[in-house]
């Protein structure tokens, strides 16, 4: 089934069968379609986003076509579009002129030609296809600002036969051997070919159209300025597609009040001022097109009241957008089209596949890349459908048979650009993130390294002035055993010597009182050694007394480090808070941003990882919540 058509066609160019939809350029048809018939060579310019593509499309090519013309006025179009050069990969602009004409059937009657002429020449070709438009051709060669990217000796080439094939009714060669023909050449050749060019190009690259003037001497006079719409024309535009009846619109009809319209074409005027520094004040087509497009949107979702009671939804002021932002919003709500997961996919491939940036100047420009380079990207056939179906991309055939894809119009080359930019500064955002994130973690574990080694020496440290004053304990006691043991052995000695002059003493009592009075001043002296052992054993009594103050001592020490350890710990978790709360207002202003765009899902994405820090953070929760619904 047909999908249903949108009146306004966005950033996509008008095709030939959009004719019907293409408003606001009837005297520029009128003009530039007299000009080409009364020319061999036009020139068409004009600022990217005026609608060059659109006006040779659905205004001159019908014109071309028209079976109501006089046959004179007949020509067949023969469209020509040059891609960036890719050296390797792009045909030389001749023979891709050639390949697009080998649909059009050539006349057996033509035949001889191939033994006059040497080389395979565009005369020739064209020649030999004389008959099946009654040798009526027009070249469009549109966006020809890409011709300029190839090889010198190519546009050369290209230059040379283009001039020939215009301007030489039979080339010399042929001339020369006349004689040799029969009647029946000598008519084809003497039948006309009326063949004409016409070259659509930027107006910032005009200046490259001199290195054609040697060999196309009326390409520097032979011009077509296309200009912005004027507010007249711009209300036509406007107007006359939402007027139309016709079941196959996504859209029923709708209208404008006169307050809506004027509101539309002042935004559109000084939107286009802005993308033209002041030098203009007319209206580019393609950014009414976006506009409108967008309107045409809320009409199909129902969000555009029947002011009047006629039947129609009536577009207001109130139902503009941000103009400012109308390109890059246009851009991410074709991007929304897609399926959520695809997105980011679909959001990489324009950004890095389908733009080419200049390393010097930053200058972007579209990028034609072929569709098996894109499959090996890891795109699939379905995305790709999906994306053209945007209109962000379009397909061409290109010169292998196959299908080249690139972005559909210069005109989102600069949003896409800010696009990639905003992307790429949030990866790196996500990338500081992580790193910090990381960081932090190493950081932390190294700390609780830290506490445990420095547990670890605490205990140690305790355990092993224990382990001293044990040791010392010990060492003391086994000499007060060692000296108590002595002193036992020497008072066993002295009992055994005492009982010993007892004995003899008892034999000699009488005899021996002399002897008795020794023995007891002995026993006086044995006396004051047991005292002075006392004194001895009293002071190792107080000298572990005090090893057991020091140990103490030491004890109390340890304990004051573990108290300034722990208020060390302290400073840092408040330190620790303090940074979070820093971590937490980065996330809120990247969240802010984000809301700013429209972008609500990423904006809670980052909220999300925000409560991370502090699940109770009240400013994270309110903005949360203010946004959960959109």
């Amino acid at each position: 089934m047909t999908p249903a058509q949108s009146r306004y066609l966005g950033v996509q160019p008008f095709k030939t069968s959009d004719r019907h939809l293409f408003f606001g350029r009837d005297k520029d048809i009128e003009d530039l379609h007299d000009f080409i018939l009364l020319e061999k060579l036009v020139v068409l310019f004009g600022k990217s986003g005026y609608g060059k593509s659109s006006l040779l499309n659905a205004g001159i090519m019908p014109r071309l076509m028209d079976e109501k013309q006089p046959a004179p006025f007949r020509f067949q179009p023969v469209e020509v579009r040059f891609t960036h050069y890719a050296e390797g990969q792009s045909p030389a602009p001749l023979e891709t002129l050639k390949r697009l004409l080998r649909d059009l059937p050539t006349d057996p009657a033509a035949d001889f030609l191939s033994e006059l002429i040497e080389g395979d020449t565009l005369w020739l070709h064209f020649k030999r296809r004389q008959t099946a438009s009654k040798g009526q051709y027009v070249l469009l060669f549109d966006q020809f600002e890409e011709f300029f990217s190839y090889p010198a000796e190519q546009q050369e080439t290209f230059r040379r036969q283009l001039a020939e094939l215009l301007y030489t009714d039979i080339p010399q060669s042929v001339r020369a051997r006349l004689d040799e023909l029969s009647d029946e050449a000598r008519r084809f050749l003497a039948q006309p070919m009326n063949i004409k060019a016409v070259f659509a190009i930027r107006s910032d690259r005009m200046s490259q159209l001199d290195s054609m003037k040697d060999a196309l001497p009326a390409i520097l006079h032979k011009r077509y300025e296309l200009r912005s719409l004027t507010p007249a024309q711009a209300r036509e535009a406007i107007v006359k597609p939402a007027r139309i009846v016709g079941e196959h619109f996504a859209s029923s009809p709708f209208e404008y009040t006169e307050g809506g319209l004027q509101a539309i074409i002042r935004a559109l005027t000084n939107k286009t001022a802005e993308s033209t520094e002041g030098s203009s004040t007319g209206i580019e087509a393609f950014q009414l097109q976006i506009l409108c497009a967008y309107l045409e949107g809320l009409v199909k979702e129902g969000k555009v009241p029947d002011l009047d009671g006629n039947g129609l939804p009536d577009i207001t002021a109130a139902q503009l957008p941000d103009m400012g932002q109308l390109y890059e919003n246009y851009y991410y709500r074709k991007l929304d089209e897609l399926p959520a997961e695809a997105r980011n996919k679909a959001q990489r491939v324009l950004e890095d596949a389908l733009l080419a940036e200049d390393p010097a100047t930053g200058e972007g420009r579209r990028k034609s890349v072929d569709q098996h380079d894109l499959l090996q990207l890891g795109l699939s056939e379905t995305l790709l459908s999906e994306l053209e179906k945007t209109y962000l991309i379009r397909r061409e055939v290109n010169t292998v048979g196959g299908f080249s894809f690139e972005i559909s119009h210069d005109t989102l080359v600069l949003p896409i650009q800010k696009a990639k930019k905003a992307r790429q500064a949030l990866e790196e955002q996500e990338r500081l993130r992580r790193e910090q994130i990381k960081k932090e973690k190493q950081l932390a574990e190294a700390k609780r390294q830290a506490a445990i080694e420095a547990r670890r020496r605490r205990v140690a440290t305790l355990l092993s002035i224990a382990s001293i004053l044990g040791l010392l304990v010990a060492i003391l006691f086994y000499r007060d055993a060692e000296k108590a043991k002595e002193r036992a052995l020497e008072a066993q000695e002295r009992a055994v010597n005492a009982q010993n002059e007892a004995l003899k003493n008892l034999k000699e009592t009488h005899r021996q009182k002399d002897i008795a009075d020794k023995k007891n001043r002995e026993a006086e002296v044995a006396k004051d050694d047991a005292l002075k052992q006392k004194d001895i054993a009293d002071r190792k009594t107080r000298e572990a007394e005090t090893a057991k103050n020091d140990a103490l001592q030491q004890k109390a020490i340890a304990e004051q480090k573990t108290r300034e350890a722990e208020a060390s710990l302290q400073k840092m978790r408040a330190a620790e808070a303090a940074k979070n709360k820093i971590e937490i207002a980065k996330y809120l202003s990247s969240a802010d941003r984000m809301i700013v765009l429209g972008k609500y899902a990423i904006a809670r994405q980052i909220l999300t990882e925000a409560l991370q820090l502090d699940k109770n953070n009240p400013d994270v929760l309110q903005k949360l919540k203010a946004i959960a619904e959109k």
